[in-house]
């Protein structure tokens, strides 16, 4: 905070200092300045270098989801089939429980 302070002093000083012819060509130095500043942010906005840039981007975004969709759809897919396997192994168990089941009703009749 004090440097700040001091810096916002040694420039308010600076430009008493000057003159008004001086103060005043400073003051279209700093405006030209940010003209310039502007006009070169709009032609780099607008180069066909910043749109290839942007273009890459799309194109890196669209890759991006294709590769995520193809995830998502083997994902699923083996999900499916694991599914699949537990209900058939889950049959198979039940299955055997109830011939395991018979069968023990049997031997007590017995």
């Amino acid at each position: 905070m004090r440097y700040a302070l001091v810096a916002l002093a040694v420039a308010t000083l600076s430009v008493a200092a000057c003159s008004k012819s001086e103060q005043s060509d400073a003051g279209d130095n700093a405006k030209a300045a940010a003209a310039k500043i502007g006009e070169a942010t709009k032609e780099v906005a607008t180069s066909p270098e910043m749109k290839a840039v942007g273009n890459d981007i799309k194109e890196g975004a669209a890759e991006a989801g294709a590769a995520a969709k193809d995830a998502f759809a083997t994902a699923g897919a083996e999900l499916k089939e694991g599914a699949d396997k537990a209900g058939d192994k889950a049959s198979e168990a039940a299955a055997t429980a109830d011939a395991k089941i018979d069968a023990a009703a049997a031997d007590a009749k017995n």
